[in-house]
């Protein structure tokens, strides 16, 4: 029975594990809290495939409607939540259609395109070719970081499985 329990603790850890890891490469998500009749932070950027929550803590419902018509989480009331993912750039200026003079904006931002990089030089037999810098793909990207995070969650979850299995077969050989 005991045995049971480890096995099962460890496949939970490792199911665990693998989630975080998967989901720490999804897109980012930015808070709005309505309180007070009035959107916090009045706001927010955020890049092109990332979403908005908007937590409702007044005692009445509100809505977050765009302007120009391209999302409305619909009323929502108190203590719920919406969220809208915004899938191209540009700036979405919205209202609380409940009370219109709740406003507030979303500034989705393109994902940023690398600097092009300058072609090897060639001169007397030698070849220069230009150091990498800092705006060339991956070397700061947030996805690339997001990937790492990923792996090392990954990696803690097998080696938190191997050690659960290694103590149940010790604790097994003493039985």
């Amino acid at each position: 029975m005991v045995r049971m329990r480890r096995w099962t603790l460890a496949a939970a850890t490792a199911a665990l594990m693998t989630w975080i890891a998967a989901s720490s490469v999804l897109a980012a998500d930015s808070a709005v809290s309505i309180a007070g009749f009035a959107f916090d932070p009045a706001t927010v950027t955020i890049q092109v495939g990332d979403s908005v929550t908007w937590t409702n803590e007044d005692s009445v419902a509100h809505t977050a409607t765009a302007g120009d018509g391209s999302f409305d989480t619909g009323s929502i009331a108190n203590g719920a939540s919406d969220t809208v993912t915004f899938d191209s750039a540009g700036t979405f200026a919205y209202i609380c259609s409940i009370h219109p003079q709740m406003t507030g904006s979303v500034v989705v931002e393109a994902a940023a395109t690398p600097a092009p990089t300058a072609a090897p030089t060639t001169g007397g037999g030698v070849t220069i070719t230009p150091a990498p810098t800092d705006t060339e793909p991956g070397a700061n990207d947030a996805a690339g970081a997001y990937s790492a995070v990923a792996w090392a969650l990954a990696i803690l979850g097998v080696v938190m499985l191997v050690g659960t299995l290694i103590a149940d077969r010790r604790f097994r050989t003493r039985e």
